[in-house]
């Protein structure tokens, strides 16, 4: 295993110093935001392995990277995703791509999400080949480019017809199996007023005070709802406000407002349900004040995610970490990721990655080395067994 940690660190020290910052939603890409020096640089690495390449422009200057490894039998196929792009870089501690090596962790941004499962999956691959000329079934390495913000690679992915028997998506799981997780719908909500000068509030109509009650609405009888549903892996599904803005200046009774809504979900939930959900509450207001003006508009839409623990993939999963780590647990986890996307489109998928998502997007990202080298293990040995 030791020799597996030298490798780790090395692999996952190339891949975090190559920079591929999400650069937000339509912002445009180049250094160091973007995927395309990623896609490059593993495009190169696994094409000298005996992949087959090509990239897929998600936006300019983005891309997802996917690699095809033909297996002893390709009629049977296996993914291995991990996503290329990272968070923010702003209030790091750290030199965020000058990766360093100290007491058995990694640090710099994307160490824990999502490189060092990447890397993970990287040497497992270089493991089996070393092993056999081929997999025993086909293998497929993708890299998806913005995962942090909306989850774009692996849309695009599922909308140019990619589908494989299973896959395994990689994310800091602190090296358990993730048979679920939750979904995220997001929106704005918007309340109109009238301006007027400050010194006589009583010609205007403040948008903030109206929204003031949209707020009491979300955090009160929306969320006491909300509590009310549990789901035994995920718990109950929440809501926050996590944006607001409103008004001019001091002296302006303030015309607009908004307001930018986090909204978890349990399996089962529709983008259609939940909005209803929202109209629901902000009708009751407008029945209470029917001069009461606002506007939904739904942003972001992640599915929620369940697999079952007992079926065909978890066994597969489940007995590779018994065989590695001597053990395999099943949980639930309130994040997201790009496996509610891939499941949605009938993969069936499970989570599974080394680090802490403790870890994942701090100041000072890191990630146990040791954890990376067993996952290698992990994910070898469900290549070999797929």
């Amino acid at each position: 295993m030791s020799r597996l940690v030298d490798q780790a660190a090395e692999l996952l020290s190339r891949l975090v110093s190559c920079p591929s910052v999400n650069p937000g939603r339509g912002a445009p890409a180049g250094p160091p935001f973007g995927e395309a020096a990623m896609a490059d640089l593993l495009a190169g690495l696994l094409s000298g392995w005996g992949a087959e390449t090509r990239k897929a422009e998600i936006a300019p200057g983005r891309f997802n990277l996917i690699a095809r490894f033909e297996g002893a039998d390709p009629g049977r196929s296996l993914m291995l995703e991990a996503h290329a792009d990272t968070v923010s870089v702003a209030g790091m501690t750290i030199d965020p791509f000058v990766p360093v090596v100290r007491d058995g962790r990694l640090y710099g941004r994307g160490s824990c999400d999502c490189k060092g499962p990447m890397a993970a999956m990287l040497l497992a691959i270089r493991t089996v080949l070393d092993e056999a000329a081929r997999p025993p079934a086909t293998v497929y390495f993708v890299a998806t480019g913005d995962e942090e913000v909306g989850a774009g690679g692996a849309r695009r992915l599922m909308a140019d017809g990619f589908r494989v028997d299973a896959a395994v998506v990689g994310e800091p799981t602190d090296l358990a199996v993730v048979c679920a997780h939750k979904g995220a719908y997001r929106c704005r909500i918007v309340t109109k007023g009238r301006a007027a000068h400050s010194s006589d509030p009583s010609q205007g109509v403040s948008a903030i005070a109206r929204m003031a009650r949209v707020v009491e609405a979300i955090d009160g009888p929306l969320a006491r709802e909300l509590r009310r549903t549990r789901h035994p892996a995920l718990g109950s599904p929440t809501v926050s406000v996590g944006v607001i803005c409103g008004g001019r200046q001091v002296n302006i009774v303030p015309d607009r407002c908004e307001i930018e809504v986090d909204r978890r979900t349990l399996p089962g939930e529709t983008a259609d349900g939940v909005e209803r959900q929202f109209r629901d509450h902000l009708d009751v207001l407008r029945a209470a004040d029917p001069a009461l003006e606002y506007a939904l508009e739904a942003l972001e839409w992640l599915p929620a995610f369940e697999e079952s623990p007992d079926g065909p993939l978890a066994r597969r999963v489940g007995g590779a970490c018994e065989k590695v780590l001597g053990r395999a647990e099943f949980k639930g986890v309130p994040w997201t990721a790009n496996v509610g996307i891939f499941r949605q489109a009938g993969i069936p998928c499970l989570l599974f990655g080394p680090g802490s998502i403790r870890q994942a997007h701090t100041a000072d990202e890191y990630v146990e080395l040791d954890q990376v080298a067993r996952a290698a293990a992990v994910y070898a040995e469900i290549i070999r067994g797929s």
